[in-house]
């Protein structure tokens, strides 16, 4: 059997996907799954997952790219074509790709509005799309459809929890490298993520972040690593210039995902944003605080922890939205105090 996934967003929203990858890989041990992948994150974090055989990577929009993909998809005479929530527009790709069967869902809701798939009365099978579940429960949806498909039976109970376990021992050794150079030492520092370069409107105030590393330096006696990506570098150089003291140390872009895992894995917790690094951090898993703004948090709150996590929401009547820059002063992100932040993480640790 030939099986085909979309999955062509970032880490989070890879992160996401993963139980349902490892419920598709279970369900067909003996089939061969290729992914459809396109953002680096996202691949970065898939490059040596167990739970499928081949990737194909989308290079970008252009109609010759289409075509390659297409003759791809013929070559492997495709049994199903799955289409992940966020992937809707690739029923036409299923279609001259010559898929025998397409699983998607005609419909999702998206920040409140519902986006339609392109050519649904193509779709094969079609489940219904629950705007009340996470990404997580909907992507094992489609996977438990195709199992239900070919005749094969369901496990009694499906594991949701996220995992990132495939890490090389490689990336195990530079990550301590990176903490011995560092003078941290294991279970002695906390992970924050507290930056998102790329959407401004989940930003917390620089002055909440400065109280709450002073405050895990000074209460807590612990340094504080912040990770994230090259785009986050100037606001982490920034915000060490606020701090002050040889307790914060920086390594964004300073570290491959892999190797931010390992950094991870060894943190005492995870205080950051809805984003990334957080989904990374459950998955590791360490107590985690994640502070949720704009985005819809009943989709991306993974469904099971194998750690304490405590998400801080306060909802405002705007959301949810997708505003990279907030119109409405930031609301939702002002609204979470620095006081509950501190007796979140007190809490997680505990």
């Amino acid at each position: 059997m030939n099986i085909l996934l979309t999955r062509l967003q970032n880490i989070g929203d890879m992160m996401a996907f993963i139980p349902a990858l490892r419920l598709l890989r279970e369900s067909f041990p003996d089939a061969k799954i290729t992914m459809l992948c396109k953002h680096a994150g996202g691949v970065e974090l898939i490059k040596n997952c167990p739970y499928y055989d081949d990737i194909i990577i989308v290079n970008n929009r252009s109609l010759k790219e289409k075509l390659r993909l297409i003759k791809e998809f013929r070559k492997r005479r495709l049994d199903y074509f799955i289409i992940s929530p966020q992937d809707q527009g690739r029923v036409p790709w299923a279609l001259m790709g010559g898929a025998k069967k397409i699983i998607a869902y005609k419909s999702v809701e998206f920040c409140g509005k519902d986006k339609k798939e392109k050519l649904p009365f193509f779709i094969s099978i079609d489940p219904d799309f629950n705007p009340e579940r996470t990404e997580t429960e909907n992507c094992i949806n489609l996977i438990k459809a195709c199992i239900e498909d070919a005749k094969c039976k369901l496990p009694d109970k499906i594991d949701m929890s996220l995992e990132y376990s495939w890490i090389k021992d490689e990336s195990q050794n530079s990550a301590n490298q990176l903490l011995r150079c560092s003078s941290v030492k294991s279970g002695k520092y906390v992970v924050v993520a507290p930056f998102s370069a790329k959407c401004d409107s989940r930003n917390w105030e620089m002055k909440n972040w400065t109280e709450i590393v002073h405050w895990i330096n000074n209460e807590l006696d612990c340094d504080v690593a912040i990770i994230g990506g090259e785009q986050e570098s100037l606001l982490a150089k920034k915000l060490i210039s606020q701090v002050g003291g040889n307790y914060l140390k920086d390594f964004c872009g300073k570290s491959s995902l892999d190797e931010s895992f390992a950094v991870l894995k060894q943190a005492k917790g995870f205080i950051g944003l809805d984003s990334g690094p957080a989904f990374m951090a459950t998955a590791a898993p360490i107590p985690a605080v994640v502070l949720y703004g704009s985005g819809d948090i009943e989709r991306w709150t993974p469904p099971e922890t194998r750690a304490p996590r405590i998400n801080i929401y306060h909802k405002q009547d705007c959301a949810p939205c997708r505003y990279k820059v907030c119109p409405n002063e930031s609301k939702c992100m002002k609204a979470i105090s620095v006081q509950e932040v501190k007796a979140a993480f007190e809490k997680v640790i505990a």
